[in-house]
């Protein structure tokens, strides 16, 4: 009897112990309280509106601000506030705050405001905005004799058409979107716009209120990069047997600071992380002449991905990324912090500083191709080409691009990989034929305008022949596209300045 009291005791004692311990674990599992400070419920608001609250709990990682159930912002450190720019209705509207924790768990409160009747001709808002831009809308003007839209923009307390014409769309009525680039991150800007009739008349949108986010953390895609100190070279066509195009002359000496690049072309795999993360969506990572492109054609990935006919896409992971615009490859380079090569950087990664001064600048030529003055050296196959053709009865053992770094003998000096051949590759510069005429040596960044931008690295596409071997693949070849061409031979690779 005494051993079955003292079981009974020793189990309360637990079942004492347990419920205590659940209590308390009850009462440190804070969820968050939210409660919207400003504006205060019944008031009347004006444009811009701040709204503030204040949110306690356990880890509390971000507070989303709604009216009528459409998100306004959200801020992600206390205080928490944010800026309400504009609202299209009138009459009694719904502010709500929702702030959530690591865990999950959210709290919320809710506030009736008045929006009173405001004075515009016609309502503009964005749709999007990022760290250094805004997408702007707006509705049509559809006045018979349209003539344009004028946007203007300021950093001060108000606007008006005194301030910086940032846009202006002639004549085309159905034209009501503007992406307004280079902005500051964390800063507040006012917009509005102008319509103009070709009979004088000018109707005006309400102003616009945009607070631009703060800049997010590069994404890490875990390409491998080689280091590349300070040095000079000489960049373009210098040697004193065969020949070049012409836009590979004259050559000369460049110098240029020290930076990284990757070993490898970026592949299908890393170019995933950007469409996974809604890279197309997100303006962020877009400059305004890229954005533009990009609505307007509709795009939301490389034009050869999951294609039936080229490697490339989720089921080619090694493979390089294909069918990429100059506008696509510079999304990406943001996305994950870095850049596209200068026309220079890829040069020098590619050819070197060996060989011979041949042309007497006091420079040495570096190699013509990137593992040396003989495309076939050794007769063996060092880069994915057109093999077979035109008197090259070589097999590189691919009909379509290859895996990346599938040619490690053809690797330069620097163990920089596949900078012949597999695909061609974007760089930052525009392309000029006459560009080395000005002798550019500092860190040159290529023309200041253009119409095309430069690719290198000749691609599989490219045939060799018997008496010019990996003619169209030597180190100094040049070719130039339009920023908005998607190729299913060009693909691309990323620096770290």
């Amino acid at each position: 009897m005494n051993g079955i009291k003292i079981f009974v005791s020793v189990l309360l004692i637990v079942l004492f112990v347990v419920g205590c311990s659940k209590k308390d674990d009850s009462n440190g599992d804070n969820a968050p309280v939210v409660e919207i400070t400003e504006p205060a419920d019944g008031d009347t608001i004006s444009f811009p509106q701040i709204i503030t609250a204040n949110a306690t709990g356990d880890e509390i990682e971000q507070v989303i601000f709604l009216v009528s159930d459409d998100t306004i912002d959200t801020d992600t450190a206390s205080p928490y506030s944010v800026y309400w720019s504009f609202y299209m209705g009138t009459g009694d509207v719904v502010l709500k705050a929702f702030a959530m924790n690591s865990r999950g768990q959210t709290g919320a409160d809710s506030i009736t405001v008045f929006v009173p009747q405001q004075e515009y001709d016609f309502p503009l808002t964005y749709i999007d905005k990022s760290s250094h831009n805004v997408y702007l809308s707006w509705w049509q003007f559809d006045e018979l004799f349209f003539n344009r839209y004028d946007v203007y923009m300021s950093d001060g307390s108000s606007v008006d058409s005194t301030d910086e014409l940032v846009a202006s769309i002639v004549g085309r009525v159905g034209d009501t979107c503007a992406f307004i680039d280079e902005l500051i991150p964390e800063s507040d800007y006012m917009f509005i716009v102008y319509a103009y009739s070709q009979i004088g008349s000018c109707f005006v949108s309400n102003i616009l209120f945009v607070q631009t986010n703060s800049v997010p953390s590069a994404n890490d895609d875990g390409a491998e990069l080689i280091s590349l100190s300070t040095d000079t070279f000489t960049m373009g066509y210098s040697w004193t047997e065969g020949g070049g195009e012409s836009e590979e002359y004259p050559a000369h000496p460049v110098r240029l600071n020290s930076y990284s690049i990757y070993k490898n072309e970026v592949t299908c795999e890393q170019f995933k992380q950007f469409i996974d993360a809604d890279g197309y969506s997100n303006p962020e990572w877009w400059d305004s002449s890229g954005w533009m492109w990009k609505e307007s054609n509709e795009i939301t990935q490389p034009q050869q991905w999951n294609s039936a006919d080229f490697p490339c896409g989720d089921d080619y992971p090694a493979y390089p990324v294909v069918g990429i615009s100059w506008f696509e490859a510079m999304a990406y380079a943001r996305f994950v912090g870095r850049d596209l090569p200068t026309e220079a950087q890829w040069e020098y990664a590619a050819r070197g500083t060996l060989g011979s001064d041949e042309n007497g600048d006091g420079y040495l030529e570096g190699e013509r191709f990137p593992w040396g003055n003989d495309f076939h050296a050794g007769d063996a196959v060092h880069c994915n080409y057109l093999s077979g053709e035109q008197g090259d009865t070589y097999d590189d053992g691919y009909e379509q691009t290859a895996p990346v770094g599938s040619y490690p003998n053809g690797a330069s000096v620097f163990g920089v990989e596949d900078m012949s051949g597999n695909v061609e590759e974007w760089c930052s510069d525009w392309f000029e034929n006459t560009y080395y005429w000005d002798n550019p040596f500092d860190n040159p960044t290529g023309p200041h305008t253009g119409t095309e931008k430069v690719t290198r690295g000749g691609s599989f596409i490219l045939y060799s022949t018997a008496s010019l071997p990996g003619y169209f693949h030597r180190t100094t070849i040049r070719s130039g596209l339009q920023p908005g061409n998607r190729r299913y031979f060009v693909g691309f690779r990323l620096v770290q300045n």
